[in-house]
């Protein structure tokens, strides 16, 4: 989603900058789920697909907080809650086609000071100004141009299911059962996604592992498994048991993210990084494709700006996205320990830290990367508001 919005963006300005998308399969295919929006949906708005999303989207309204099936409280976190195929397909489709190299998978990549040069499997060359490398976790760019490193293991796995008949009696708040089972801690969130007959109802249940299970999601099916973890983590949980009977299909997913890069910005100034090329991140905070979307939005503007030189505008995208991305990831691992966790811990998070928890959420997901651009300084408090005013009353 990161690559997709940025070609949106840089062509949504009225063609002065020539953009080619090349993705390796020979068709849109997709892994995973659902995806939570909030600032991917203000980037989404700004590009002039507000209606498109509207009619693909569950509005989520919030979560609803429980431990040992015992309701501690609400928060009111607004969402747009959407299949991953029906958010691609809406973008894709807003693209010139001409725009889109299906087919064209990446097996070298040269830069020098004056361009960069791409090789793909199919005898394609080409040649470009700057390369923005926003293939996944696994990016073939950042391991050619930044050096070889792999994923970390970050130590939790999520089962996961997806069914296409309703099974969850409220689709406008999502819920989160924490609980325990022979000493192991778990976390059961279920979710709707869609609308009408796109609508789908998510049950994940997380917990900690020290198996590395794979992180690709269309590697292993696993009903017998998620009905076996869904019987000993949860059995009263009804809409769990459903999800069992009803699932169209069940991942078990390990959670990796990236190691921290010095830069995100090779050493001639001609590729960088974007989305889980350069920050791939646990989902315990529902950040991944929001930052990706950001991460597009943020580089658009500096590439268009024809006041920065490329050097300039790349290092204002870094300096802009960063830290954040990265202090995102490092909460959203800790967030994965809060939910896995027992005894005196799992006390002090139901009642000490779910407060921060949900302080933390709520601000993230307020996150609007189209408020200023990134060579403006940030707004105060009074400011801000005064932009959130002017939002509503819009």
């Amino acid at each position: 989603m990161g690559g997709l919005t940025l070609a949106k963006a840089l062509l949504n300005d009225g063609g002065h900058v020539q953009v080619r998308l090349y993705e390796a399969w020979d068709d849109w295919k997709v892994r995973g789920g659902a995806l939570g929006l909030a600032a991917g949906a203000r980037v989404l708005q700004r590009l002039g697909l507000g209606m498109e999303l509207a009619a693909i989207s569950n509005q989520n309204q919030g979560m609803r907080y429980y431990a040992e099936g015992k309701e501690l409280n609400s928060a009111s976190i607004p969402g747009d809650f959407v299949m991953r195929p029906d958010l691609q397909r809406i973008v894709v489709e807003s693209l010139p086609a001409e725009t889109i190299k299906l087919g064209h998978k990446l097996v070298d990549i040269v830069e020098d000071q004056d361009e960069v040069r791409l090789s793909f499997e199919n005898g394609v060359t080409d040649s470009a100004d700057v390369v923005v490398a926003s293939d996944g976790i696994h990016s073939f760019v950042r391991q050619k141009v930044f050096g070889a490193d792999q994923p970390v293991y970050t130590g939790y796995r999520v089962l996961y299911s997806v069914s296409s008949k309703p099974i969850r009696p409220d689709p406008t708040m999502a819920s989160m059962h924490w609980l325990q089972a022979d000493g192991t801690g778990f976390a059961v969130l279920d979710v709707t996604a869609g609308k009408g007959e796109g609508r789908h109802d998510i049950c994940a249940v997380i917990l900690g592992s020290q198996e590395a299970v794979t992180d690709r999601w269309d590697s292993t099916i696993v009903r017998e498994r998620f009905a076996e973890l869904a019987r000993e983590a949860a059995p009263n949980h009804e809409v769990l048991r459903r999800s069992v009977e009803s699932a169209d299909v069940c991942f078990d997913w390990g959670v990796y993210q990236q190691p921290v890069r010095a830069s995100w910005i090779s050493n001639h100034g001609r590729v960088v990084l974007l989305g889980d090329a350069a920050h791939a991140t646990a989902p315990f905070m529902g950040q991944g494709a929001n930052m990706a979307m950001h991460d597009a939005w943020c580089l658009s503007r500096v590439l268009l700006n024809e006041d920065l030189s490329l050097r300039e505008g790349l290092r204002l995208y870094e300096a802009s996205r960063k830290s954040y991305c990265e202090s995102v990831v490092s909460a959203s691992s800790k967030v994965g320990k809060m939910h896995t966790a027992t005894g005196l811990q799992a006390l002090g998070r139901n009642f000490l830290l779910k407060p921060l928890l949900l302080w933390n959420l709520r601000k993230t997901w307020a996150v609007d990367p189209t408020e200023r651009n990134p060579w403006e300084t940030e707004p105060s408090s009074l400011q801000r508001l005064g932009l959130r005013l002017r939002a509503l009353c819009a």
